[in-house]
């Protein structure tokens, strides 16, 4: 959607001009919500997707999209957060930068250290070495890419 607006030099021309800059303001500003709103929900629908509760890391939960000052965000929580999006042990998959360390046996290092001291640990009878990444917030940020163009025609046709 094009809109084309024509300025002559003069006071009316130019306040005309700004009247229907304000008018498109107006106008577009629920449609940018929509779409926000709308990538945010299949950003979501895809992190939950994606999170499996396998090796136990399941204290994660993914929220509805949360209304924030220019669009909606994302939100995941919960103690295992970085062990579902990263994974762990040999399986660590930094694919973001983080404030905390992303790296083999870095929660290791600071808890039991089992890790560290064998090269494995026990769940369920099961030996690991390292549990894989979920990228459930990779995942919403791909969905969303994905779907913005067609999201935004859509909405914008209307």
């Amino acid at each position: 959607m094009k809109k084309h607006i024509t300025i002559e030099l003069s006071p009316e021309s130019c306040q005309s001009a700004l009247d229907a800059l304000k008018t498109y303001k107006e106008q577009i500003k629920p449609k940018l919500e929509e779409i926000c709103r709308r990538l945010a929900e299949i950003g979501v629908e895809a992190a939950r997707a994606s999170i499996t509760g396998e090796y136990g890391n399941n204290d994660v939960t993914v929220e509805s999209p949360v209304k924030i000052r220019n669009g909606y965000k994302i939100v995941m929580s919960g103690a295992d957060v970085y062990f579902v999006e990263f994974g762990t042990g040999d399986q660590v998959d930094a694919h973001y930068d983080t404030s905390v360390p992303v790296a083999w046996g870095s929660w290791s290092a600071e808890h039991e250290q089992k890790l560290w001291r064998t090269g494995f640990w026990w769940y369920n009878k099961e030996k690991l070495t390292g549990t894989p990444a979920q990228m459930p917030m990779y995942n919403a940020e791909k969905a969303m890419r994905a779907n913005a163009r067609r999201i935004a025609q859509e909405v914008m046709a209307k």
